[in-house]
Protein backbone atom coordinates (compact mmCIF):
# COMPACT_ATOMS: atom_id res chain seq x y z
CA UNK A 1 0.00 0.00 0.00
CA UNK A 2 2.87 2.31 0.87
CA UNK A 3 4.49 1.64 -2.50
CA UNK A 4 1.26 2.51 -4.29
CA UNK A 5 1.04 5.77 -2.34
CA UNK A 6 4.61 6.65 -3.26
CA UNK A 7 3.92 5.95 -6.94
CA UNK A 8 0.77 8.11 -6.83
CA UNK A 9 2.65 10.96 -5.15
CA UNK A 10 5.50 10.76 -7.67
CA UNK A 11 3.13 10.72 -10.65
CA UNK A 12 1.12 13.60 -9.18
CA UNK A 13 4.31 15.58 -8.70
CA UNK A 14 5.41 14.90 -12.26
CA UNK A 15 1.97 15.84 -13.62
CA UNK A 16 1.91 19.03 -11.55
CA UNK A 17 5.39 19.90 -12.76
CA UNK A 18 4.28 19.29 -16.34
CA UNK A 19 1.28 21.59 -15.88
CA UNK A 20 3.33 24.42 -14.38
CA UNK A 21 5.98 24.13 -17.08
CA UNK A 22 3.29 23.96 -19.77
CA UNK A 23 1.30 26.88 -18.33
CA UNK A 24 4.41 29.05 -18.13
CA UNK A 25 5.33 28.14 -21.71
CA UNK A 26 1.79 28.98 -22.84
CA UNK A 27 1.87 32.32 -21.03
CA UNK A 28 5.25 33.22 -22.54
CA UNK A 29 4.23 32.06 -26.01
CA UNK A 30 1.05 34.17 -25.94
CA UNK A 31 2.86 37.23 -24.59
CA UNK A 32 5.67 36.74 -27.12
CA UNK A 33 3.22 36.47 -30.00
CA UNK A 34 1.48 39.72 -29.06
CA UNK A 35 4.85 41.46 -28.61
CA UNK A 36 6.06 40.22 -32.01
CA UNK A 37 3.11 41.70 -33.91
CA UNK A 38 4.35 45.25 -34.34
CA UNK A 39 2.16 46.30 -37.24
CA UNK A 40 3.99 44.65 -40.14
CA UNK A 41 1.26 44.03 -41.20
CA UNK A 42 -0.55 42.87 -38.04
CA UNK A 43 -0.67 44.89 -34.83
CA UNK A 44 -1.70 42.90 -31.76
CA UNK A 45 -2.46 44.50 -28.39
CA UNK A 46 -3.71 43.25 -25.02
CA UNK A 47 -3.96 44.38 -21.40
CA UNK A 48 -3.24 41.14 -19.57
CA UNK A 49 -2.61 37.41 -20.00
CA UNK A 50 -3.34 34.72 -17.40
CA UNK A 51 -3.22 30.90 -17.47
CA UNK A 52 -5.29 28.71 -15.12
CA UNK A 53 -7.01 25.30 -15.23
CA UNK A 54 -4.73 23.16 -13.05
CA UNK A 55 -4.38 20.21 -13.29
CA UNK A 56 -6.09 18.95 -16.46
CA UNK A 57 -6.49 22.06 -18.66
CA UNK A 58 -4.58 25.06 -19.87
CA UNK A 59 -7.06 27.96 -19.74
CA UNK A 60 -5.65 31.09 -21.35
CA UNK A 61 -7.46 34.40 -20.83
CA UNK A 62 -6.44 37.51 -22.74
CA UNK A 63 -7.87 40.77 -21.44
CA UNK A 64 -8.93 43.46 -23.93
CA UNK A 65 -7.37 41.94 -27.08
CA UNK A 66 -7.19 44.10 -30.19
CA UNK A 67 -5.97 42.91 -33.60
CA UNK A 68 -5.42 45.41 -36.41
CA UNK A 69 -4.42 44.85 -40.02
CA UNK A 70 -2.39 47.99 -40.62
CA UNK A 71 -2.57 47.63 -44.41
CA UNK A 72 -6.37 47.47 -44.69
CA UNK A 73 -7.40 49.26 -41.50
CA UNK A 74 -9.53 46.31 -40.39
CA UNK A 75 -9.50 45.59 -36.67
CA UNK A 76 -11.20 43.41 -34.06
CA UNK A 77 -11.50 44.10 -30.35
CA UNK A 78 -13.25 42.48 -27.41
CA UNK A 79 -13.32 42.73 -23.61
CA UNK A 80 -11.62 39.32 -23.39
CA UNK A 81 -10.86 36.12 -25.26
CA UNK A 82 -10.47 32.69 -23.70
CA UNK A 83 -8.72 29.63 -25.07
CA UNK A 84 -8.95 26.19 -23.46
CA UNK A 85 -6.97 23.05 -24.21
CA UNK A 86 -6.68 19.71 -22.46
CA UNK A 87 -3.20 19.04 -21.16
CA UNK A 88 -2.93 15.74 -23.06
CA UNK A 89 -3.90 17.15 -26.48
CA UNK A 90 -2.72 20.76 -26.81
CA UNK A 91 -3.24 20.71 -30.57
CA UNK A 92 -7.04 20.87 -30.01
CA UNK A 93 -8.07 24.36 -28.89
CA UNK A 94 -11.51 25.47 -27.73
CA UNK A 95 -12.28 29.20 -27.66
CA UNK A 96 -15.02 31.27 -26.05
CA UNK A 97 -15.68 34.86 -27.01
CA UNK A 98 -17.67 37.53 -25.14
CA UNK A 99 -21.23 38.46 -25.95
CA UNK A 100 -20.05 41.70 -27.56
CA UNK A 101 -17.20 42.27 -30.01
CA UNK A 102 -16.34 45.20 -32.27
CA UNK A 103 -15.14 44.89 -35.86
CA UNK A 104 -13.79 48.13 -37.32
CA UNK A 105 -14.07 48.56 -41.08
CA UNK A 106 -13.08 51.57 -43.19
CA UNK A 107 -15.71 54.21 -42.40
CA UNK A 108 -17.69 52.22 -39.84
CA UNK A 109 -17.57 50.14 -36.68
CA UNK A 110 -19.68 46.98 -36.51
CA UNK A 111 -20.73 45.59 -33.12
CA UNK A 112 -21.30 41.83 -33.02
CA UNK A 113 -23.50 40.62 -30.17
CA UNK A 114 -24.54 37.05 -29.38
CA UNK A 115 -25.98 34.86 -26.66
CA UNK A 116 -23.39 32.20 -27.49
CA UNK A 117 -20.09 32.33 -29.39
CA UNK A 118 -17.85 29.28 -29.22
CA UNK A 119 -15.34 27.67 -31.50
CA UNK A 120 -12.72 24.98 -31.74
CA UNK A 121 -9.52 24.72 -33.75
CA UNK A 122 -7.51 21.58 -34.43
CA UNK A 123 -4.02 21.90 -35.85
CA UNK A 124 -1.65 19.23 -37.10
CA UNK A 125 0.89 18.40 -34.38
CA UNK A 126 4.30 19.78 -35.38
CA UNK A 127 6.33 22.96 -35.40
CA UNK A 128 4.32 24.65 -38.18
CA UNK A 129 0.94 24.17 -36.42
CA UNK A 130 -0.86 23.83 -39.76
CA UNK A 131 -4.61 24.28 -39.53
CA UNK A 132 -6.54 21.02 -39.88
CA UNK A 133 -10.14 22.05 -39.14
CA UNK A 134 -12.29 24.55 -37.29
CA UNK A 135 -15.85 24.74 -36.00
CA UNK A 136 -17.65 27.89 -34.84
CA UNK A 137 -21.17 28.13 -33.41
CA UNK A 138 -23.11 31.26 -32.58
CA UNK A 139 -26.67 31.83 -31.36
CA UNK A 140 -28.71 35.01 -31.08
CA UNK A 141 -26.37 36.91 -33.40
CA UNK A 142 -26.75 40.56 -34.37
CA UNK A 143 -24.50 42.94 -36.35
CA UNK A 144 -25.06 46.66 -35.74
CA UNK A 145 -23.09 49.22 -37.70
CA UNK A 146 -22.37 52.86 -36.93
CA UNK A 147 -23.29 53.40 -40.61
CA UNK A 148 -26.91 52.69 -39.62
CA UNK A 149 -27.57 49.11 -40.76
CA UNK A 150 -28.35 46.02 -38.69
CA UNK A 151 -28.77 42.33 -39.50
CA UNK A 152 -29.41 39.37 -37.20
CA UNK A 153 -29.70 35.59 -37.24
CA UNK A 154 -31.06 33.02 -34.83
CA UNK A 155 -28.03 30.78 -35.31
CA UNK A 156 -24.83 30.54 -37.31
CA UNK A 157 -22.63 27.52 -37.91
CA UNK A 158 -19.27 27.77 -39.63
CA UNK A 159 -16.71 25.06 -40.27
CA UNK A 160 -13.57 24.39 -42.24
CA UNK A 161 -11.34 21.43 -42.87
CA UNK A 162 -8.25 20.84 -44.96
CA UNK A 163 -9.28 19.45 -48.35
CA UNK A 164 -8.33 15.77 -48.55
CA UNK A 165 -7.09 16.01 -52.15
CA UNK A 166 -5.37 19.43 -52.13
CA UNK A 167 -2.63 20.53 -49.74
CA UNK A 168 -3.36 24.26 -50.24
CA UNK A 169 -7.15 24.20 -50.10
CA UNK A 170 -9.79 24.19 -47.40
CA UNK A 171 -13.41 23.12 -47.48
CA UNK A 172 -15.52 25.89 -45.93
CA UNK A 173 -19.19 25.66 -44.95
CA UNK A 174 -21.57 28.23 -43.48
CA UNK A 175 -25.21 28.03 -42.44
CA UNK A 176 -27.39 30.85 -41.09
CA UNK A 177 -30.95 30.32 -39.91
CA UNK A 178 -33.76 32.85 -39.49
CA UNK A 179 -31.74 35.68 -40.99
CA UNK A 180 -33.28 39.14 -40.61
CA UNK A 181 -31.98 41.70 -43.15
CA UNK A 182 -31.57 45.40 -42.38
CA UNK A 183 -34.78 47.36 -41.73
CA UNK A 184 -34.12 49.73 -44.63
CA UNK A 185 -33.81 46.83 -47.04
CA UNK A 186 -36.96 45.21 -45.65
CA UNK A 187 -38.93 48.44 -46.08
CA UNK A 188 -37.75 48.80 -49.68
CA UNK A 189 -38.60 45.16 -50.37
CA UNK A 190 -42.08 45.39 -48.82
CA UNK A 191 -43.12 47.95 -51.45
CA UNK A 192 -43.08 45.32 -54.19
CA UNK A 193 -42.95 41.89 -52.56
CA UNK A 194 -44.88 39.61 -50.25
CA UNK A 195 -41.77 37.77 -49.07
CA UNK A 196 -41.53 37.37 -45.28
CA UNK A 197 -39.19 39.65 -43.34
CA UNK A 198 -36.91 36.77 -42.38
CA UNK A 199 -34.88 34.43 -44.58
CA UNK A 200 -35.40 30.84 -43.46
CA UNK A 201 -31.92 29.52 -44.21
CA UNK A 202 -28.75 30.54 -46.02
CA UNK A 203 -26.19 27.81 -46.71
CA UNK A 204 -22.81 27.75 -48.45
CA UNK A 205 -20.52 24.79 -49.14
CA UNK A 206 -17.27 25.81 -50.84
CA UNK A 207 -13.69 24.83 -51.51
CA UNK A 208 -11.18 27.69 -51.29
CA UNK A 209 -7.76 27.38 -52.93
CA UNK A 210 -4.97 29.21 -51.09
CA UNK A 211 -1.59 30.58 -52.06
CA UNK A 212 0.11 29.47 -48.82
CA UNK A 213 -0.64 27.16 -45.88
CA UNK A 214 -2.72 28.33 -42.94
CA UNK A 215 -0.13 27.88 -40.22
CA UNK A 216 1.77 29.88 -37.63
CA UNK A 217 3.60 31.73 -40.41
CA UNK A 218 0.36 33.03 -41.98
CA UNK A 219 0.89 36.59 -40.70
CA UNK A 220 4.05 36.69 -42.83
CA UNK A 221 3.03 34.59 -45.83
CA UNK A 222 -0.48 36.12 -45.92
CA UNK A 223 -2.33 33.31 -47.72
CA UNK A 224 -4.64 34.61 -50.44
CA UNK A 225 -7.41 33.05 -52.50
CA UNK A 226 -6.36 31.35 -55.73
CA UNK A 227 -9.75 29.92 -56.72
CA UNK A 228 -13.26 29.35 -55.39
CA UNK A 229 -15.49 26.34 -56.00
CA UNK A 230 -19.09 26.67 -54.89
CA UNK A 231 -20.38 23.13 -54.37
CA UNK A 232 -23.72 24.26 -52.97
CA UNK A 233 -25.36 27.58 -52.33
CA UNK A 234 -28.88 27.71 -50.97
CA UNK A 235 -31.25 30.50 -49.95
CA UNK A 236 -34.74 29.51 -48.79
CA UNK A 237 -36.90 32.58 -48.28
CA UNK A 238 -40.61 31.92 -48.16
CA UNK A 239 -41.67 30.81 -51.63
CA UNK A 240 -38.36 31.95 -53.13
CA UNK A 241 -35.69 29.25 -53.31
CA UNK A 242 -32.29 29.86 -54.87
CA UNK A 243 -29.63 27.21 -55.36
CA UNK A 244 -26.25 27.63 -57.03
CA UNK A 245 -22.96 25.98 -57.93
CA UNK A 246 -19.93 26.96 -59.99
CA UNK A 247 -16.33 28.16 -59.78
CA UNK A 248 -14.30 31.36 -60.00
CA UNK A 249 -10.63 32.09 -60.74
CA UNK A 250 -8.76 35.41 -60.56
CA UNK A 251 -8.06 37.84 -63.36
CA UNK A 252 -4.81 39.82 -63.25
CA UNK A 253 -6.51 42.73 -61.46
CA UNK A 254 -7.97 40.50 -58.73
CA UNK A 255 -11.53 40.46 -60.06
CA UNK A 256 -13.16 37.04 -60.50
CA UNK A 257 -13.57 35.22 -63.79
CA UNK A 258 -16.05 32.39 -64.21
CA UNK A 259 -19.71 31.65 -63.67
CA UNK A 260 -22.11 30.43 -61.04
CA UNK A 261 -25.13 28.50 -62.29
CA UNK A 262 -28.25 29.62 -60.40
CA UNK A 263 -31.63 27.91 -60.17
CA UNK A 264 -34.52 30.02 -58.89
CA UNK A 265 -37.88 28.61 -57.88
CA UNK A 266 -40.75 31.15 -58.00
CA UNK A 267 -38.37 33.53 -59.76
CA UNK A 268 -40.81 36.47 -59.93
CA UNK A 269 -40.11 37.06 -56.22
CA UNK A 270 -36.46 37.66 -57.17
CA UNK A 271 -37.07 40.91 -59.06
CA UNK A 272 -38.15 42.96 -55.99
CA UNK A 273 -35.10 41.61 -54.14
CA UNK A 274 -32.80 42.85 -56.91
CA UNK A 275 -34.49 46.26 -56.82
CA UNK A 276 -34.34 46.55 -53.01
CA UNK A 277 -30.65 45.56 -53.18
CA UNK A 278 -30.13 48.38 -55.74
CA UNK A 279 -28.73 45.87 -58.24
CA UNK A 280 -31.55 46.79 -60.63
CA UNK A 281 -33.17 50.23 -61.02
CA UNK A 282 -36.87 50.34 -60.15
CA UNK A 283 -37.74 51.92 -63.49
CA UNK A 284 -36.25 48.87 -65.19
CA UNK A 285 -38.36 46.33 -63.27
CA UNK A 286 -40.77 45.59 -66.14
CA UNK A 287 -37.93 45.16 -68.62
CA UNK A 288 -36.11 42.87 -66.21
CA UNK A 289 -39.24 40.84 -65.51
CA UNK A 290 -39.90 40.39 -69.21
CA UNK A 291 -36.30 39.30 -69.89
CA UNK A 292 -36.39 36.74 -67.09
CA UNK A 293 -39.79 35.55 -68.26
CA UNK A 294 -38.34 34.81 -71.69
CA UNK A 295 -35.50 32.91 -70.04
CA UNK A 296 -37.92 30.90 -67.88
CA UNK A 297 -40.05 29.94 -70.87
CA UNK A 298 -37.11 28.04 -72.29
CA UNK A 299 -37.52 25.44 -69.54
CA UNK A 300 -40.29 22.95 -68.79
CA UNK A 301 -41.61 24.87 -65.74
CA UNK A 302 -42.26 28.63 -66.20
CA UNK A 303 -41.97 29.23 -62.42
CA UNK A 304 -38.38 27.95 -62.37
CA UNK A 305 -35.54 30.02 -63.79
CA UNK A 306 -32.06 28.73 -64.55
CA UNK A 307 -29.45 31.32 -65.47
CA UNK A 308 -25.75 32.08 -64.93
CA UNK A 309 -24.16 34.68 -62.70
CA UNK A 310 -21.22 35.55 -64.95
CA UNK A 311 -17.97 37.34 -64.11
CA UNK A 312 -15.92 38.57 -67.05
CA UNK A 313 -13.47 41.43 -67.67
CA UNK A 314 -14.20 43.07 -64.32
CA UNK A 315 -17.97 43.06 -64.78
CA UNK A 316 -20.75 40.80 -63.54
CA UNK A 317 -24.14 39.95 -64.97
CA UNK A 318 -27.12 37.79 -64.06
CA UNK A 319 -28.24 36.08 -67.24
CA UNK A 320 -29.00 38.97 -69.63
CA UNK A 321 -28.96 41.58 -66.84
CA UNK A 322 -25.78 43.63 -66.26
CA UNK A 323 -25.10 44.07 -62.53
CA UNK A 324 -22.10 46.38 -62.67
CA UNK A 325 -18.44 46.08 -61.58
CA UNK A 326 -17.32 42.78 -60.11
CA UNK A 327 -15.87 42.87 -56.58
CA UNK A 328 -12.13 42.38 -56.16
CA UNK A 329 -11.97 39.21 -54.07
CA UNK A 330 -8.60 37.87 -55.20
CA UNK A 331 -5.10 39.28 -54.85
CA UNK A 332 -3.75 41.20 -57.84
CA UNK A 333 -1.38 39.08 -59.87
Amino acid sequence: MRAVLVIVLVLSGLWGGYWFVGSRAMDQAAAGWFAAQQGRPLLAEQQGITVSGFPNRFDLTVTAPRLTDTETGLSWTAPFAQVFMMTWKPWHVIATLPQEQIISLPGQDVTLTSTLAQGSVIVTPGTALTLDRTAIAGDGLALRSTAGWEVSATSARFGTRQAPDRALAHEVALELTTLTPDAGFRMALAQGSSLPEQIDVLRLDTVLGLSAPLDRHAATTRPGLTDITLREGLVRWGDLVLSAQGSLTPASDGTPEGRIEIRVENWRELVPVLIASELVAEESSQTVTRALELYAQQGSDPTILTLPLSFQQGRMSLGPLPLGPAPQIFQRQ
